[in-house]
């Protein structure tokens, strides 16, 4: 199988810049940059130290240091930016001075160019923003993309509820929206109608259809036209009134093949015999009928906010008003633990709306996955980059865990070491990253903060029953300094954690002689079943990337909280409309006009 997607493992300017991603070879570009918007508003606009800024995961810290400085100096003499962009950061720095928001609008600058570069001219960017930053990177993105080619601002409900005391409640974030040009891709998607707009405007017949009575449909357009369209029909002649036939559109689609084939009189009797046209006694004109189709809807506006308590008050289908794009809760099947994550349904309305079949999306902040994971279920291609390993591993065990085993031929990591080489260069750039990656090597979880590991890096576990649980505690020693205390270590770390059973020591270099005999003396781990695993075992990274692995019971996967989804029946209801729209079109005007409505897991 052809891997036609990647994930790289690295600095996302890096990477595009490389040419990695090619010039004018993505269809939409999606990116939920980190952001520390759980700071109070004042905060982001105070004058930072000179502390180098640390970015790790779940992180969201932007600092101007002497380094952003540099890079600012870098950028707006000659460093790759267009002119008009390079004059709009100086600008945008008179305003917002030496600030942490400045340095992160400087972060951000050569990565929307850059984006905008792989962008087809087809090709749209949603970037997720809160209302802190959000006018700010609007005038960045009208610099590098033209303000002709803003086409909304859309309002995400990211929260139930907020309390302040002296504001309204914060519930929403921004989505910005923005098209390379202005033929670009869009379809159109729906949400149901409301029950009360259905009964209302509509009458359900014998068949179990509903027929469309409100009035508001016409059968002609204003002035006189020769030919076909001004002759008389029926008793009607439209010239006479300086009018002219003007078949809806509803009224052919609902016709069957070969209708469109017809002359203008002769689909007029067509539609008349099929019950679409309707001639009353002493009306002025003849009336079209149209019934309501499964995908009829109103078009989805710039508000998307999911409505708790709604279910059942939208035709056709149980869910709640913006269901598909409500936020996690606390208790989400979704939740992966990731602060900043966002639910998949938000990036399937995104995907549908602006990449085309057969397209690729691509998220250059792509965190824990979630537009990978939409990407998948929808069938569309997909490259995404990130600067933690932390994420990468749990994008691949999430990938794993919710689209089986097989996803992993369908796509390349690009970035992480593939030999022992490799291994020495990541923990030469990033101990913590390389820790990361030596316990994805063993399905393990990987701490997801740095800080003091108190002799574990990770933990894998594994299955000692039906349903319950044990751990295997991993050790990861990338220096030189090998010595035998270091597996007594790892034994007393066993000891004294709850429910652990097994200790892997990983090295980067070769263990000693005294070290292996430590482990060998270590004694054993005997499963419910009898069968006996080393207490300690101690593995080389040049040993993992030849195909050793520690000897275990069966490994429960990591990052379990990504459960399989199973897909409700009406779920597509929401988007299965037909139209797709390949420029800046608005809805057709017949439709316009006649219809719309407006803790760790382990058990005990």
């Amino acid at each position: 199988m052809e891997k036609k997607n990647r994930l790289f493992y690295g600095d996302n300017l890096e990477v595009l810049q490389s040419g990695e991603v090619p010039a004018n070879s993505i269809d939409l570009v999606y990116l939920d940059p980190p952001f520390n918007s759980n700071k109070v508003y004042n905060v982001v606009f105070d004058h930072a130290g000179d502390a180098r800024a640390q970015i790790q995961a779940f992180d969201d810290t932007w600092k101007w240091t002497t380094e952003t400085e540099n890079t600012y100096d870098h950028l707006v003499n000659g460093g790759g930016l267009p002119p008009t962009v390079a004059d709009m950061l100086e600008s945008l720095r008179n305003i917002v001075r030496e600030t942490n928001l400045m340095a992160y609008l400087v972060n951000m600058t050569p990565r929307l160019v850059e984006l905008h570069k792989c962008l087809k001219p087809s090709g749209s960017l949603y970037i997720h923003c809160d209302p802190t930053a959000s006018h700010y990177l609007k005038v960045v993105l009208d610099s590098i993309f033209g303000a002709k080619n803003f086409r909304n601002e859309i309002i995400w409900r990211r929260t139930g509820a907020h309390s302040p005391r002296s504001s309204f409640g914060p519930l929403h974030d921004t989505i910005l929206f923005y098209t390379k040009s202005d033929s670009y891709y869009f379809k159109v998607i729906r949400r149901p109608y409301t029950k009360q707009h259905v009964e209302s405007r509509y009458k359900e017949q014998s068949d179990g259809r509903w027929k469309f009575t409100s009035g508001g449909n016409v059968i002609t357009g204003a002035g006189i036209r020769s030919g076909e369209s001004g002759t008389a029909w029926r008793g009607f002649n439209p010239t006479a009134k300086n009018r002219h036939w003007a078949l809806p559109r509803f009224v052919a689609e609902q016709m069957p093949d070969g209708f469109e084939n017809l002359g203008l009189i002769e689909k007029l009797e067509a539609a008349y015999q099929a019950g679409l046209i309707e001639i009353s006694p002493g009306a002025a004109w003849p009336t079209p009928v149209r019934y309501l189709k499964p995908e009829d809807g109103n078009p989805v506006g710039d508000i998307w906010a999911y409505q708790p308590g709604t279910g059942g008050c939208l035709f056709g289908t149980n869910r709640a008003i913006d269901e598909d794009v409500a936020y996690l809760g606390p208790t989400a099947p979704e939740r992966l633990g990731y602060p900043t994550q966002k639910p998949v349904g938000l990036l399937e309305r995104i995907i549908r709306s602006s990449c085309p079949e057969g397209g690729t999306v691509l998220d250059p902040f792509c965190g824990c996955g979630t537009t990978l994971d939409a990407a998948v279920k929808l069938g569309v291609n997909w490259v995404g980059i990130d600067i933690t390993y932390l994420s990468v591993d749990l994008i691949r065990n999430r990938l794993r865990e919710v689209h089986g085993e097989s996803i992993d031929e369908t796509y390349e990591v690009l970035g992480v070491p593939a030999d022992l080489a490799g291994a020495h260069a990541l923990f030469a750039k990033s101990p913590f990253d390389f820790e990361r990656w030596a316990v994805s090597l063993v399905r393990g979880t990987p701490n997801q903060k740095q800080v003091a590991d108190k002799g574990s890096d990770g933990v894998v576990v594994f299955a000692t029953g039906k349903k319950t649980r044990a751990k295997a505690i991993v050790s990861v020693k990338g220096g030189k300094g090998l010595t035998p205390s270091m597996v007594r270590d790892l034994e007393g770390v066993v000891a004294k954690t709850k429910k652990a059973e097994i200790g892997i020591l990983i090295t980067l270099h070769r263990s000693t002689k005294g070290m292996r005999e430590a482990a060998n003396t270590s004694g054993s781990y005997t499963d419910w079943v009898g069968n006996k695993y080393p207490k300690i075992q101690i593995l080389s990274v040049e040993e993992l990337l030849s195909g050793k692995r520690p000897k275990l019971p069966p490994v429960v996967p990591p990052y379990i909280e990504a459960k399989k989804r199973v897909d409700t029946g009406d779920q597509h209801s929401l988007f299965d409309a037909p139209e797709a729209i390949t420029k800046k079109e608005d809805v057709p005007e017949e439709e316009a006009v006649s219809l719309l409505a407006a803790d760790d897991g382990i058990e005990e």
